[in-house]
């Protein structure tokens, strides 16, 4: 594998597992709580807030949201990356394999028809290799609408695709 693709699987898996760790250890709120409710008693007599004499709203200050969201994001950007390249990986392994298996189907299809003992019907070969394009356009619109659905970082699962489907 290439120094690139490397740095760049590393980098992910660095991101998932930080991001995974990260939210193992976040308590939700600067007490611990494991909610990040606030409210009254969540830090003791004091209320939701760090700041005597002021009142607590009762949910969770921008900064913890924001801890929440940054060790899921992180996790989730990491994981879409890897996802991605896993997936690309295996694309480039299927069509290689896929391309050896017709390639050898038709070369073993022409010399059986050039010396007359396979009759072709090139005709309906036509006519299902339009159905299969049809059908192949149609799941590629569902893959689209997984990818980009599905997995939150789609921009990552797609970096991830084509360094999975990159050779070098």
């Amino acid at each position: 594998m290439p120094r690139w693709k490397k740095v760049l699987v590393g980098t992910a898996l660095l991101a998932t597992v930080a991001g995974g760790v990260m939210m193992l250890f976040d308590t939700g709120g600067p007490g611990g709580t494991g909610g990040g409710t606030g409210g009254a008693g969540a830090l003791g007599a004091g209320g939701g807030n760090l700041l005597p004499g002021q009142p607590s709203s009762g949910l969770p200050s921008a900064a913890t949201a924001g801890e929440e969201a940054s060790s899921r994001g992180i996790f989730r950007l990491g994981f879409s990356f890897i996802a991605g390249f896993c997936l690309g990986t295996f694309v480039r392994s299927t069509l290689k394999l896929a391309a050896i298996a017709v390639g050898f189907w038709l070369f073993l299809t022409f010399v059986l028809s050039y010396y007359g003992l396979v009759h072709v019907d090139w005709q309906a070969i036509d006519g299902l290799w339009s159905r299969f394009a049809g059908n192949v356009e149609q799941e590629w619109g569902n893959f689209q609408r997984f990818i980009t659905g599905s997995l939150p970082a789609a921009g990552l699962a797609g970096l991830g695709i084509f360094a999975g489907l990159k050779r070098r």
